[in-house]
C-alpha cells in the first residue's frame, strides 16, 4: 500500500506539473485583459461581443485565456494517466477529463478518471494479446476501444451524477464560506498552512489545486489566500539572509538572491534549500507564516475584483491590494525572525575553526576569521 501511495504521489504530481503552464498562461492573459479593461472603466467584455472596436478585440484575447483555464480537468486527467501508462493512455485520460468537465465532476472527477483510464490502460495491455495479421490492431484500435469506452462508462454513467453533487456541494459550502466573516478567516488559515507544509508537494499542490477547481467555478477568493501563501517562505528567506546576513553562510546568501526572486514570482519552492537546514523547526515556522500571511490578508478586506495573478504583482488584481502585500509582508518577516532559531553557518563555522586549529599547531598561530 505504501509504494502504491508513492507511486499515486508520483503520477499526480507528473499530471499537476504538465497542468501548471497551461493554468498560469490563462490567468494571465484573463488579467492582464482585465486589467486593461479597467484602465477604461470596463469590468465585463460580454457586452463588446458582437461589437467591433479595441474592446471587442480584448474580449476575444481574454476569451483565450478562459479556454486555457478551461482545459485544466483534461490536461489533470490526461497527464496522470500518460505517467502511469505512458501514450497508450493519454486518449483515455483527456476524454475522462473532458467528461469530468460536462458532468461538472470537477478536480476530484479528473483525478478518478486518470488514474483510472492509467491503471486500465495497464491492465489491458498485460492481459490482452492477440497474435497472427491482427496484432498491429492492438495499440491503434482495440486498446483505445477498450480503455476510453471504459473510461467512458465509468465517468458519464456510474460516477457522473454523484461526483458532481458532491463537487456541487464543496463548491457552495466553500462559497458560504468565502462569505462569511469568521469561515473566510479559517478557510485562509487552512489553505495557508497546507501551502506552506510541503513546499511544493502533496499537501501543498492539494491546496493549490483546490484555489485552482474552485477559480474554474467562479470562486476566487481562495485562490487569493493560496497566492499569497505561495509568496511567503521563499521571499522570507530571501529577505533573512539580507537582513541577517551574518547568520547565513555565503551559499545561504547566494542563494537566498534567487529566493527573493522566487517569492516575488510566487514559486514556493524557493524555499526548500533552507527549509532542509533543519525541517523540524522550519516546516511548522513555514506553516505558521504562511498561515498568518493568509488570515491577515482575509482580515484586511481583500476581495475579489477579477481572476487574481500569482506573485507578490497579484496584489493589482485584488481588491485591497494593500491587504494582499501586508498579508505576504508580515509572513515573510515571521520566516525572518524564525531564522534566528537555526544555525545557516554551521558548516562555515566548522571550516573556520579546522582552519584556525592547523595555523595554531603549526608555525602561524594567529586566528584569522572572515
Amino acid at each position: 500500500m505504501k509504494k502504491w501511495l508513492s507511486e499515486a504521489k508520483k503520477h499526480l504530481m507528473t499530471g499537476i506539473s504538465y497542468l501548471l503552464p497551461v493554468i498560469i498562461a490563462g490567468s494571465l492573459i484573463v488579467a492582464v485583459c482585465k486589467i486593461i479593461g479597467l484602465t477604461m472603466g470596463v469590468t465585463d467584455f460580454g457586452p463588446y461581443a458582437d461589437k467591433s472596436g479595441f474592446l471587442h478585440i480584448l474580449y476575444l484575447v481574454e476569451n483565450v485565456g478562459w479556454r486555457g483555464i478551461g482545459l485544466l480537468n483534461m490536461v489533470l486527467a490526461g497527464y496522470i494517466a500518460y505517467s502511469i501508462a505512458d501514450k497508450p493512455a493519454l486518449a483515455a485520460g483527456l476524454i475522462g477529463g473532458v467528461l469530468a468537465q460536462e458532468t461538472n465532476a470537477g478536480f476530484l472527477g479528473a483525478l478518478i478518471a486518470g488514474f483510472f483510464a492509467g491503471y486500465i490502460t495497464l491492465w489491458v495491455k498485460n492481459k490482452v494479446k492477440i497474435t497472427g495479421p491482427a496484432a498491429g490492431s492492438v495499440p491503434l484500435i482495440i486498446l483505445p476501444l477498450i480503455t476510453v469506452g471504459l473510461t467512458g462508462i465509468l465517468m458519464s454513467v456510474i460516477l457522473g451524477g454523484p461526483l458532481s453533487a458532491i463537487n456541487e456541494g464543496l463548491v457552495n459550502w466553500i462559497k458560504h464560506m468565502s462569505e462569511s466573516g469568521t469561515s473566510t478567516l479559517v478557510l485562509a488559515l487552512i489553505l495557508g498552512a497546507m501551502i506552506g507544509f510541503d513546499l511544493g508537494g502533496p499537501v501543498n499542490k492539494a491546496a493549490w489545486m483546490a484555489g485552482n477547481a474552485l477559480f474554474l467555478s467562479g470562486v476566487y477568493l481562495p485562490n487569493i489566500f493560496v497566492n499569497i501563501a505561495i509568496c511567503i517562505p521563499p521571499l522570507g528567506y530571501g529577505l533573512a539572509t539580507l537582513i541577517l546576513k551574518k547568520r547565513f553562510s555565503k551559499t545561504y546568501r547566494e542563494a537566498g538572491k534567487g529566493s527573493v526572486i522566487m517569492g516575488v514570482i510566487g514559486i514556493t519552492e524557493g524555499a526548500i534549500p533552507f527549509t532542509l537546514r533543519n525541517p523540524a523547526k522550519l516546516i511548522p515556522l513555514n506553516m505558521l507564516a504562511c498561515a498568518a500571511g493568509s488570515a491577515l490578508t482575509a482580515l484586511l478586506g481583500a476581495h475579489v475584483i477579477m481572476p487574481p495573478i500569482g506573485g507578490l504583482y497579484g496584489a493589482i488584481s485584488v481588491g485591497t491590494p494593500f491587504a494582499y502585500l501586508a498579508g505576504g509582508i508580515t509572513g515573510a518577516l515571521i520566516i525572518v525572525a524564525g531564522t534566528l532559531l537555526v544555525n545557516f553557518r554551521e558548516e562555515e563555522q566548522q571550516s573556520e575553526t579546522k582552519e584556525a586549529s592547523v595555523k595554531k599547531n603549526g608555525e602561524d598561530i594567529e586566528l584569522v576569521f572572515d
